[in-house]
């Protein structure tokens, strides 16, 4: 009896197998057809598109006399004798309306094409097969309200403020000569400044690429360029970010007279921070006119003038100034050599010293 018993549910184990494969087939059959409707819906514009459970797998016929409200699909050829009150499209075949049969919206054949003998009142499409491409969503519109926006603006240049017067007060600790000569260049040299500056501007990916190119010609060179871009990108931000400091520090200076009893470092401290609220002044009120679009678009322009005028010159006189280390005894005036026996011009009441003479020579 164990035998049979073992026969019987083994029989009872498997007839369900083939229904099972069934309705596995048949659920990834509905799910093409749902892809398949959201192509027709996103590419094609058709709307009013059942959901898949809705659709005819095979073909269908709408008989003579018949109305059916609503759009029809089918995963074959579809024949409309009778009307429809909507769209017909066929997934796999092609769309027929005889004589008598009234289609009020479109007609739809894929892998097929539309035979009207009757009345279609929409378009009628035949296409060899679903665009594969699917029309891209429009962006998310920004949700934020007007405070919100103005809030985040404002943030964000308060943020950078605060970086950029972090760096400021680094520089004057551990750079703070090489500050003093960009300005003394600046001070000295304010126009040529800004055209060195401005072709330093248009220089600065002609140069990256005959660097790179430079680079290439050896394999030792080509394992460099990485750390080469690095290095460079790294230069050119921080000879932008020097002489921007210095503009500001000259513009605060201006503005912002510190007592003499301060020291120097408090002063130069004092005057950065100044020239640095200035023109970040603008970007704040830029922020906070976010909303009203058009008066923040022109404070915004007039800082982005401001903020370029400023890096230009200051690039220029970073540049002009080697970064800084480029220091003169007098400003536009070469130092002299003197030999190890010349001395300087005897003041009164000073013995100037005798040039030594050879041993033996003429007294």
């Amino acid at each position: 009896m164990r035998a049979p018993a073992r026969i019987l549910i083994a029989l009872f184990a498997a007839v369900p197998l083939p229904f099972l494969g069934a309705a596995r087939a048949q659920d990834a059959n509905r799910a093409g057809i749902a892809r398949d409707l959201e192509r027709l819906a996103k590419a094609e514009g058709i709307t009013g598109l059942p959901s898949a459970d809705s659709v005819t797998i095979g073909p269908r016929t709408i008989p003579a006399g018949s109305t059916i409200h609503g759009t029809v699909v089918a995963s074959g050829p579809v024949v409309v004798a009778g009307r429809v009150d909507g769209s017909v499209v066929s997934l796999a075949g092609d769309v027929t309306v005889p004589r008598g049969g009234v289609v009020t919206g479109d007609a739809v054949a894929v892998g097929g094409r539309v035979i009207a003998d009757g009345e279609v009142d929409g378009e009628m499409r035949g296409m060899s097969s679903l665009p594969t491409q699917i029309t891209p969503v429009a962006a998310a519109a920004d949700e934020r309200s007007g405070l919100q926006r103005t809030y985040d603006g404002m943030r964000l240049v308060a943020g950078t403020f605060g970086v950029l017067l972090i760096i400021a007060v680094g520089v004057l600790l551990f750079a703070g000569p090489n500050l003093d000569e960009v300005v003394a260049t600046l001070e000295r040299s304010f126009g040529r400044a800004f055209w060195v500056g401005l072709l330093g501007q248009l220089l600065i990916l002609p140069v990256l690429v005959v660097l790179v190119v430079v680079l290439a010609v050896s394999l030792i060179g080509i394992l460099l360029i990485p750390f080469a871009l690095v290095a460079y990108a790294i230069a050119v931000a921080g000879l932008v970010t020097l002489g921007f400091l210095a503009i500001a520090r000259l513009v605060g200076g201006a503005v912002w007279h510190s007592s003499r009893d301060t020291t120097d470092r408090s002063r130069a401290l004092a005057a950065l921070a100044m020239g640095l609220t200035i023109f970040f002044a603008l970007w704040m009120i830029a922020a906070a006119l976010a909303w009203a679009p058009l008066a923040a678009t022109v404070v915004r322009a007039a800082a982005l003038a401001a903020t370029w005028a400023a890096m230009t010159l200051g690039l220029g006189s970073a540049i002009l100034s080697r970064a800084g280390t480029h220091r003169r005894v007098i400003a536009g005036a070469k130092p002299v050599e003197l030999a190890s026996w010349q001395t300087p011009t005897p003041l009164t009441g000073v013995v100037a010293a005798r040039r030594p003479t050879a041993a033996g020579g003429e007294r």
